[in-house]
């Protein structure tokens, strides 16, 4: 089996240099002689040199004024190019290089001495070209597990793994962050009304729309379950501000809710609106990579977690759209208007949690919600110090002005409830939960 040969060009005015020099070289390369830079650089259209041996002083172009066009020239820069030359000052040396020479040899050269630089050039050059195709190949398959891991991380896990590839361990840490759940209501009935391929197209534009405002708010997209999304905030991230990012996404997400529930009655994707209902709680969690060493998941663990859950859930029975803890509450300052409800303490968790109903931004909220939260507060107050009746007024009040309130509504019924059988007289006002 034949090895193909590199090919030499070989640029001297002098034919008897030119002969002397193929005599050489033959033996181990295909040369090709010409006896100007202007004749070189015609040939370099026909052929691709592995290397140039360039005289200097030359008739016409000199070899000083060719190396600087192929250096320039887009298809031949990275030809390697050996001066080959009478010019023995240190000067011209040092000017030959500073062109872009790899090499410099005197005439008369000694031909083993030329064969065996030539041959360890050659051997560098091949080695920078196999270097240059395997950092290709490594960023093509970078880019392409990035891509690829980017959907199902954040792209901020991503970036943190391959700056520092020791998080691909087991183990996590232990930080205050804030986690939010997410669940559409009634999509099992929503989801028998369509066809696989329609279900599977409106999930996709719903979880693109909304997971896209967690990834903008810094969050992290732990996992979908069917309709809803699991993600959290603070971390790989330490961002300082994870509570008032994730109850900033919530009412984003409500909103591109509303768009996307107009594109889809619009095209008749989805017989009626989704309608989410989200959790928000703040707290210490465990957060890191899960499983075993063949599978593995960045994720958070903790009690933090199982609250957020069961804040979600908790939505079906006062009507409303976010629930966020108190904890939550506490870190955002006074960005959002919310809504003081219950004191629970939901199965499996227990010290009472005060919930909070998030409404809007406070910069954005209408009079209409103000009015509402304030008439509602003044009710609850009477709620909690046992006046059925006056509560029972209050509420109404609220869903007189207002008839779609849904928690005046529960409320109501509760003041009602308690009358006819009052609480024992230790009752703290907590909400005790039988179900999750």
């Amino acid at each position: 089996m034949s090895v193909e040969r590199e090919s030499i060009i070989l640029v001297d005015d002098n034919p008897v240099n030119l002969r002397i020099g193929k005599n050489v070289l033959s033996g181990r390369y295909t040369v090709f002689t010409v006896q100007s830079a202007e004749r070189m650089f015609a040939l370099l259209k026909k052929i691709k040199a592995a290397l140039i041996l360039l005289d200097i002083e030359m008739p016409g172009m000199s070899g000083y004024e060719a190396i600087k066009i192929l250096k320039a020239g887009e298809e031949t820069r990275n030809i390697p190019v050996i001066f080959l030359t009478s010019k023995a000052d240190t000067s011209d040396e040092l000017e030959g290089l500073s062109l872009g020479a790899i090499d410099y040899i005197i005439k008369p050269f000694i031909p083993p001495l030329l064969l065996k630089r030539i041959e360890v050039h050659l051997l560098v050059e091949s080695q920078r070209r196999t270097l240059e195709i395997q950092q290709r190949e490594l960023k093509h398959y970078n880019d392409y597990l990035q891509r690829a891991f980017s959907t199902y991380l954040s792209g901020e896990v991503v970036q943190d793994i391959i700056a520092d590839p020791s998080r691909l361990r087991l183990g996590g840490s232990k930080r205050g962050m804030t986690v939010i759940f997410t669940d559409i209501q009634d999509f099992s009935r929503i989801s028998e009304r369509l066809d696989p391929e329609d279900l599977v197209r409106l999930l996709n534009i719903y979880l693109s729309g909304l997971s896209d405002i967690i990834l903008e708010q810094k969050g992290t997209i732990d996992k979908y379950v069917g309709d809803a999304i699991v993600a959290f905030f603070g971390a790989p991230l330490e961002v300082p501000d994870h509570a008032l990012r994730a109850c900033a996404a919530a009412i984003l997400m409500s909103r591109r809710e509303e768009e996307l529930n107009g594109e889809f009655l619009k095209t008749g994707l989805s017989p009626v609106p989704l309608l989410t209902r989200i959790g928000i709680n703040t707290g210490d969690m465990v957060v890191g990579n899960m499983g075993s060493q063949r599978k593995m998941n960045y994720t958070i663990m903790g009690n933090a977690v199982n609250i957020g859950s069961r804040l979600e859930g908790l939505n079906k029975l006062y009507g409303t759209r976010i629930l966020v803890s108190e904890d939550t509450i506490r870190e955002t300052g006074n960005h959002f208007l919310t809504r003081r409800l219950d004191r629970v303490r939901p199965v499996g968790i227990s010290i009472p949690l005060q919930i909070y109903e998030l409404l809007e931004f406070s910069a954005s909220a209408s009079e209409e919600q103000r009015e509402v939260v304030e008439l509602f507060h003044a009710a609850l107050d009477l709620f909690e110090r046992r006046d059925w009746a006056g509560a029972g007024a209050a509420f109404q009040g609220v869903l007189d002005r207002f008839p779609q309130d849904r928690p005046s509504a529960v409320f109501l019924e509760r003041c009602g409830d308690n009358r006819k059988t009052p609480p024992p007289p230790d009752w703290d006002g907590v909400l005790e939960l039988k179900n999750k």
